[in-house]
Order: C-alpha cells, then structure tokens, then sequence
C-alpha cells in the first residue's frame, strides 16, 4: 500500500517524532507541508496528515494543504500530538474528509510538549512527550492500518 504523510511540525517537533518513527519502520513517504506547499496525492493508497494540536485545531498550513490538495475518493488517516487529551481535534480536517468523499480509516493522538516559544513563564507542558511508548503506539496504529503487525519495540526486548 503506497502511503504518503503530509505533516507539519514546529518547535517542539513533537509531531515530527511520530511520523519518523513509521517512516524508520515503513515505507512511506513523508511530505513537510512547510517546504512544500502544493502536491499531487492522488498516486497514494492512503495519505496521512500529522501536526501538533494548536489553540485545539490541527496547524493552520496543514489544514490549508488538507483542505487544497486532498484527493478525492482516498483513505485518510490523521495523527496529532496534543496539550490535553481530547476527541474532537480532527473535526475540521475530517470535514474536509468527508467534502472531498474519503474514507477517514483512523486516527492517532498522543500528549507532545507545548508551547510556540522556548521560553514560558512556568516552562513548557507535557516535556517528555511524546515518549517511546506513545511513539511505539504510533508505529502500532500505521502498522494497523495496513494489516500489518508492528515490530516490537528494542527497548523492551529482554536478552538470553
């Protein structure tokens, strides 16, 4: 199955962990939306978009490429990391999902640090995310998608 994610990640990269992690795993092709503005996707299996939660909505660009360069008729998965634990992130992308006919096929979301500047007055939120469990997760959820089992991950394989 021929994947493409389409992703923006920013200063805590949190995001970026994720996707490089599948990609480590699989073959996929990743697609930085903030280097490439436009792109045809409609070669692709299945097309995953990926961003850190912001304000409780997916990036401003990633929504625009979504919104611009979805194809129609496509299986569409999303992947975010977040401040806070909530449901309803993927609503305006799972719109522009459903205009455009596609299958949204799942959706994975995980805690990733927070905050646009380095400096906060009582530091960042959630630092350590996303750890390796919730990257393992990630690599989990894709795997899943495509009916594949995930390798286990090497920090938890015990020696002989």
């Amino acid at each position: 199955m021929k994947t493409v994610i389409a992703y923006e990640s920013q200063n805590q990269q949190s995001v970026l962990k994720l996707v490089q992690a599948i990609e480590k795993q699989y073959p996929v092709t990743l697609l930085d939306v903030t280097k490439t503005r436009s792109a045809d996707l409609s070669e692709y299996d299945l097309i995953g978009f990926a961003s850190e939660i912001e304000d409780g909505m997916f990036y401003r660009d990633i929504a625009s490429f979504a919104a611009n360069w979805m194809p129609r008729d496509k299986k569409i998965f999303f992947l975010y990391t977040c401040p806070v634990k909530r449901p309803d992130y993927c609503e305006e992308l799972e719109g522009t999902a459903h205009f455009k006919n596609c299958e949204v096929v799942g959706k994975y979301g995980c805690l990733g640090e927070e905050g646009k500047s380095g400096f906060k007055l009582f530091g960042t939120k959630n630092w350590s995310h996303p750890n390796s469990d919730e990257i393992h997760e990630a690599v989990k959820f894709y795997a899943g998608l495509i009916g594949e089992k995930a390798p286990e991950p090497t920090s938890k394989k015990h020696k002989k």
